[in-house]
C-alpha cells in the first residue's frame, strides 16, 4: 500500500491488476513506474 497499488495473486506466478475502464496514458505510465519500483525492491 506504500505506493498506492492494489493487486491480487491469482496463481503461482500471476499477478492480477484491474485498472479502470477509462485510463490515460499518463496513469498507465505511473502504474508501470510503480510496478517497476515494487519489483526492484522486492
Amino acid at each position: 500500500m506504500e505506493t498506492g497499488v492494489l493487486s491480487k495473486e491469482t496463481h503461482e506466478n500471476v499477478i492480477r491488476f484491474a485498472p479502470p475502464l477509462i485510463i490515460t496514458k499518463e496513469e498507465i505510465d505511473e502504474a508501470v513506474e510503480k510496478l517497476q519500483y515494487i519489483l526492484e525492491s522486492w
